[in-house]
């Protein structure tokens, strides 16, 4: 069986580490690739794109609902580092024929504005680019830490896991949709097209060991927290699906934006699906069976 701390061969997360490995960080960086957030003179940066037919699509929202996408996927990993956002650069590649005044291009930056003003993380710079494909907007974000820089890495065995809302939802949405639904419950349409990054749960992190955001799904991100630090995750499976649409969707749905943490003692805002223990990275249920990931979680490179 593949321990939590091997990416499977091929895909996102074996091309990430292949050209970590290629091309490592200088030593004036204070946290390189493979994190939330890179780490640099004390600012936390990210960047995140959304493409029109993978993240989003216009027969199911609105230009302005990928524009808010866009930054709160980008500023979910300043969340999850324990950063305040100081600013956004935003690139649009979009076709000519848009940029006409009250077109699509101005659509998508009214979304851009409204989740920048919601987070207080104001656009200082970015790029326009004319494109013969789909759209893409790339969102950087940069943030100053609250301390110490919050990772992956820093789990420790007897702390506790803990995630700070339901999953799934937004993965109810995108099958829902698919089906061709005509009703899409409210909840997981908010969640589909217009995900909040948990910047309102900063000042709980204080306490807080390790993070990462759920963007891939529960259980695949829990294994990337498990293989950075080291350490065995047990998880309680009743625990891990409370509040989640269906218990296959809640752990195994992508693009969540919630945070999952560590930390010795139970965090406001958070609850508790388990616990780290010491071993090879791996994560079992909470009677010691091994957690299948197999289809579970997204990856880029797999997922169609």
């Amino acid at each position: 069986m593949r321990r939590a701390s091997e990416p499977p061969p091929g895909g996102e997360h074996s091309a990430i580490a292949r050209w970590i490995q290629q091309a490592p960080a200088p030593p004036d960086v204070d946290v390189g690739p493979g994190d939330d957030c890179a780490w640099l003179d004390g600012l936390a940066l990210s960047v995140d794109t959304v493409v029109q037919g993978v993240h989003f699509r216009l027969d199911w929202t609105e230009p302005e609902d990928a524009g808010w996408k866009a930054v709160s996927a980008a500023l979910s990993d300043l969340a999850a580092s324990r950063a305040r956002p100081s600013g956004a650069l935003v690139s649009l590649s979009i076709a000519a024929h848009d940029l006409d005044p009250g077109g699509m291009a101005d659509r998508y930056m009214a979304g851009v504005r409204q989740a920048c003003d919601a987070f207080s993380c104001p656009v200082i710079g970015g790029d326009l680019v004319r494109t013969e494909g789909p759209t893409q907007l790339a969102v950087t974000v940069i943030g100053r830490g609250l301390g110490a820089p919050l990772l992956r890495s820093g789990a420790s065995p007897g702390e506790l896991l803990q995630v700070s809302g339901p999953t799934g939802w937004a993965a109810l949405a995108v099958r829902q949709l698919n089906l061709g639904e005509a009703v899409v419950p409210p909840r997981a349409m908010a969640a589909h097209a217009r995900p909040r990054a948990r910047l309102d749960l900063l000042s709980a992190l204080a306490p807080a060991t390790a993070a990462i955001d759920i963007s891939d799904g529960l259980l695949a991100d829990a294994a990337h927290l498990s293989a950075a630090s080291g350490v065995q995750l047990w998880l309680d499976r009743a625990a891990c699906i409370d509040g989640g649409p269906e218990a296959e969707l809640s752990l195994g749905g992508g693009e969540d934006y919630e945070l999952l943490v560590t930390a010795q003692e139970p965090l406001p805002g958070f609850r508790t699906v388990g616990v780290v223990r010491a071993g090879e990275p791996a994560l079992l249920w909470s009677d010691g069976t091994p957690v299948p990931l197999h289809g579970r979680g997204w990856d880029h490179g797999r997922n169609a």
